[in-house]
């Protein structure tokens, strides 16, 4: 398997960044923990980003309808910028795979995970072999702000059936401005400018800036955020555990429509 750790450079702007916001973000979810060791925001083309997620879903728009037990979630999914990712989800929507699935972590209200299994054994499984693990698709374009939706496996640089929605991880205003000053010094126009907005995004909206480049972000919550925050403020155990039963009744493949707003 390819060594995918994070390597060294010149210019280290992007550990100041993870540094600065849960370098060391560990998953503990469904009794497992899982702290990322690889990171691909060094091979980001900062001055081509596009932050297509501030942006309305369009008429004829991809979409998934969470219909859970607290709520509806809609998201709009970005298969220009994730296609095996997106693929993937819809043939596992589609085939009822999802419908059913519980909450199975939530991490210090931060974000919330599913698409576990459990086994005849009781052993949480989200694949049934490795041949099943999806390269993850991080991009520039799409960012772990609040909302956004998120896949995930253990092994690092992979994902296979489970995913996250994020709501918010605490960051303040020192930290905004210690990123700015580091993007600050780069050398281009374009990529101090783009920095300088994303990070005033995250600030606005809120997010999980720790996982960015290390998850695939795939869609984006454009209904239903208040039902990720209700999920999200759930008690859990010691392990990330749900103490209260959520249940994702169905996930649904549909198209966005402006007339209905759907």
């Amino acid at each position: 398997m390819t060594d995918r750790s994070l390597p060294e450079r010149k210019d280290n702007i992007l550990k100041k960044i993870l540094a600065a916001v849960c370098a060391a973000m560990t998953l503990s979810l469904a009794g497992c923990s899982f702290t990322p060791t690889y990171n691909v925001m060094n091979e980001y083309d900062f001055t081509q980003m596009e932050l297509v997620q501030l942006e309305p879903p369009q008429d004829g728009d991809t979409i998934a309808i969470f219909d859970t037990s607290l709520g509806e979630i809609r998201t709009v999914l970005y298969e220009e910028y994730a296609p095996n990712t997106v693929a993937a989800f819809i043939e596992k929507a589609n085939s009822g795979y999802y419908n059913g699935l519980t909450v199975s972590g939530i991490m210090d209200s931060m974000y919330f995970l599913s698409g576990y299994t459990i086994d005849e054994d009781g052993n949480y499984s989200a694949r049934e072999s490795d041949d099943e693990l999806i390269d993850n698709e991080c991009n520039v374009n799409l960012w772990p702000f609040k909302g956004a939706l998120l896949t995930f496996s253990e092994k690092p640089g992979y994902s296979d059936a489970r995913w996250f929605i994020c709501n918010e991880e605490p960051i303040t205003e020192e930290d905004i401005t210690n990123l700015k000053d580091s993007a600050s010094k780069r050398e281009d126009e374009a990529e101090r400018e783009n920095l300088t907005n994303l990070f005033d995004k995250f600030y606005e909206i809120g997010g999980c800036f720790g996982v960015s480049g290390t998850y695939t972000v795939f869609g984006q919550t454009y209904s239903g955020i208040e039902v990720v925050e209700d999920i999200c403020a759930i008690p859990t155990d010691e392990n990330g555990i749900p103490k209260e039963e959520v249940i994702i009744r169905s996930v649904t493949i549909s198209e966005y429509s402006s007339e209905t707003a759907e």
